[in-house]
């Protein structure tokens, strides 16, 4: 039983060596692809077709139904870039306090205000728009 152990290891081995190497080769290949234009369009542009792709149901095939999708993915995005523009906009006022400057503080409290509203219309917007429908 020790031998039966010890091979089934070793053809372990062997394959995980084989893996390493073909995947090394691989990447190899595929970074001297990348230094070519045929490489980099043969490579990108069927990603980004892939990434392109929409799935609608029926019920979703309206102008509406597509619209609702894209602020479903777009809106909390939007409300956490103006979330990180206000912090931004905080840190700069802080600092412009403590350094007793005052176009510091104007810049950080006008960024603190952009972010603000930044988050708030990707908060109200996606519930707003409508085609009339």
């Amino acid at each position: 039983m020790n031998k039966f152990t010890k091979a089934l290891d070793t053809a372990q081995e062997k394959i995980e060596r084989a893996e390493a190497k073909a995947l090394l080769a691989a990447a190899n290949a595929t970074g001297r692809l990348m230094n070519t234009k045929v490489g980099k369009a043969m490579l990108v542009v069927p990603s980004a077709i892939t990434a392109c792709t929409i799935t609608a149901s029926a019920e979703d095939a309206t102008a509406q139904g597509m619209i609702d999708g894209i602020m479903g993915i777009l809106g909390p995005g939007v409300i956490g870039l103006g979330t990180l523009v206000a912090i931004v906009g905080g840190i700069q006022t802080g600092v412009g306090f403590k350094d007793d400057n005052a176009d510091g503080k104007t810049r950080g409290f006008q960024t603190l205000i952009g972010g603000a509203i930044i988050a708030a219309v990707g908060a109200l917007v996606p519930s707003t728009i409508s085609l009339g429908g």
